[in-house]
């Protein structure tokens, strides 16, 4: 086993030395699909829309934001995902549960085709399999969607409600991996705001922040130049842009708005070594990290980024089949093994 794993290592290594010879000269950039609508509005909101006639009289509608639990400061930590949970209890046009009961009527159901999820870097919401042909549906979508980007009521009443459902979410979730989570990152991550940005935030400040403070976390970071509405599927292309342009228009631009920064993870000159304990874990697990270098932003659109990303894929997949087939064995020598 040894000398296999050696071997496929020293393999990856040339082939990842020699590709990036290859991308260090100027390639192409990626084509973007012709078949997208790809637009900004005056106040910086970004929009895509692709027809995709299969499934037949469906659509799917996202707004995707660019903000994630890294813009948190030490007591708002679990205010956005806090935030993504209020955006099902509340809105202008949709007040207390009627965004759910509207849509679940349509038949759209709540945690299948409607969701969201809230990460570190960014916070996304769908509302997938919609029936196009429904009188409505694709209007009232689209409003949703606007009042998820500015206009959320963010009842106080409702806020103390969705503590508790949180509260439960995070009790659920404490298990083994969790917790080794909770001691690793901030050992791997010390000196940089990855450390401490876990979604879930803490029950502390879950349980009592006051609403006005989310209410400045949401005009803070939910605003149009970091947003991106995506609408794919059996619709005409020019009319959702028409109606895009007349219904989200009409959120402000903020042009002192706080800057979204980007945040780097520090190198280390030695290896970082941690090692944990847990009553539930079941199994003697090792974990090896390889922190390398980001790419630059503007590299990403080329082609040297994709036939990148197509390499490591590759290696990944020849590397686990071979880590897999190890398993088969009659005294394999664990029971499990994988690279990402």
């Amino acid at each position: 086993m040894k000398h296999l794993l050696r071997g496929l290592w020293i393999v990856a290594l040339i082939l990842c030395c020699n590709f990036q010879q290859v991308f260090a000269q100027q390639m192409p950039p990626i084509p973007v699909d012709k078949n997208v609508r790809i637009g900004k509005l005056d106040n910086g909101l970004t929009y895509y829309i692709r027809k995709n006639s299969q499934p037949a009289n469906r659509a799917d509608f996202y707004i995707a934001q660019k903000v994630g639990s890294i813009q948190e400061e030490a007591d708002q930590r679990g205010l956005a995902h806090f935030l993504e949970h209020m955006c099902f209890n509340g809105t202008t046009h949709f007040p207390g549960d009627a965004l759910k009961q509207y849509l679940e009527r349509i038949g759209v159901k709540f945690g299948e085709n409607l969701n969201a999820y809230t990460s570190v870097d960014e916070t996304v919401y769908n509302i997938s399999n919609v029936p196009v042909t429904t009188p409505g549906a694709i209007d009232s979508c689209l409003l949703i969607l606007h009042d998820w980007s500015n206009d959320l009521t963010l009842d106080p009443k409702e806020i103390d409600k969705e503590r508790g459902v949180i509260n439960e979410e995070w009790r659920t979730r404490m298990s083994a991996i969790q917790r080794f989570q909770e001691k690793m990152l901030p050992v791997m991550f010390e000196g940089t705001k990855y450390a401490t940005c876990f979604p879930i935030g803490t029950m502390e400040v879950v349980m009592n922040f006051k609403p006005q403070t989310l209410r400045d976390y949401y005009e803070k970071w939910y605003r149009p130049d970091l947003q991106g509405i995506v609408v794919v599927g059996d619709i005409d292309v020019d009319a959702i842009e028409a109606q895009i342009k007349k219904m989200f228009s009409d959120i402000p631009a903020q042009p002192n708005a706080a800057k979204r920064e980007y945040y780097p993870v520090n190198d280390n000159k030695e290896p970082i070594v941690l090692v944990y304990q847990d009553k539930e874990q079941s199994n003697v697990q090792a974990l090896i990290f390889n922190k390398h270098e980001a790419t630059p932003d503007e590299q990403k659109g080329d082609m040297g980024y994709l036939v990148q990303n197509y390499a490591t894929t590759l290696i990944n997949n020849m590397l686990n089949v071979r880590l897999n087939e190890l398993v088969q064995t009659a005294n394999p020598p664990y029971i499990y093994a994988a690279t990402y």
